[in-house]
């Protein structure tokens, strides 16, 4: 892709779907991480996990919204307590996508999310991706990865790194309304499958790109309605002390 090429992916993956929901809407961010949606309401991630999962290996943000720190496959909140909820590159980690979607579904009306294209972890297989994802005709399939195999495409994959680079839509992008249709195919045992490899050693966590925080802040302040979080959204009065309301901008 060149620059504006890329500009434009950019675009279409993290704005527009914010530019396409009622300003009263109440979204949720699933997975929140160093990028967090600009549209969303309430941001959720995992502290336990550290920030050696993602690619950046920076630092979760806490300071855009309410901050609540949990686990895709137990969130706390009440069924259908978020208009829309936005998963992007989440899916590929977990150890029980199943679970996870379900968990999503559950908690939300509608959504958006986005997953690597498992081609390119057929290329370049990445320490903490635990599937292989592909879209057959509108239904998302994960392969579970084993040890086996995520050595072989590691060595293999490394001829072919100049051409990851010119792949022209790498991720798969989806929109959804009341269902996520998708299946799970995994034929190993415990012994064989591959689990996401601790680099902590040899990568330490940094701040989020300032770009890109600030551009979230400035959409945020022309296009985002501020509200107030009712409590209802929880499950318990517990899970609401365990978020952080933080300044929108």
């Amino acid at each position: 892709m060149n620059f504006l090429s890329e500009l434009l992916y950019f675009y279409t993956r993290k704005i527009e779907p914010g530019l396409t929901i009622p300003k009263d809407a109440l979204v949720i961010d699933i997975g929140s991480g160093d990028k967090p949606f600009w549209r969303a309401d309430v941001y959720v991630d995992d502290l336990s996990l550290q920030d050696v999962q993602r690619a950046s290996h920076s630092q979760t943000i806490h300071n855009i919204g309410t901050f609540v720190d949990a686990n895709v496959m137990h969130l706390p909140f009440k069924d259908h307590a978020f208009d829309f909820s936005f998963s992007s590159h989440l899916l590929e980690h977990v150890i029980d996508p199943q679970q996870a979607i379900k968990e999503i579904m559950r908690v939300s009306k509608a959504g958006y999310f986005e997953v690597p294209n498992g081609i390119l972890e057929t290329i370049k297989p990445f320490h903490s991706h635990l599937w292989f994802i592909y879209d057959d005709l509108g239904t998302l399939v994960f392969f579970r990865k084993s040890q086996k195999m995520h050595n072989v495409l590691t060595n293999n994959g490394k001829r072919f790194i100049p051409f990851f680079q010119n792949i022209r839509d790498p991720f798969i992008r989806v929109t959804w309304k009341k269902n996520i249709k998708f299946e799970i195919i995994d034929p190993y045992t415990e012994k064989e499958k591959f689990y996401a490899k601790n680099i902590k050693e040899r990568n330490s966590s940094k701040n989020s790109s300032n770009v890109y925080i600030t551009a979230a802040k400035i959409l945020r302040f022309l296009f985002y309605k501020e509200k107030n979080i009712p409590a209802s959204i929880y499950k318990t009065k517990l899970a609401k002390k365990n978020s952080t309301s933080k300044q929108h901008n």
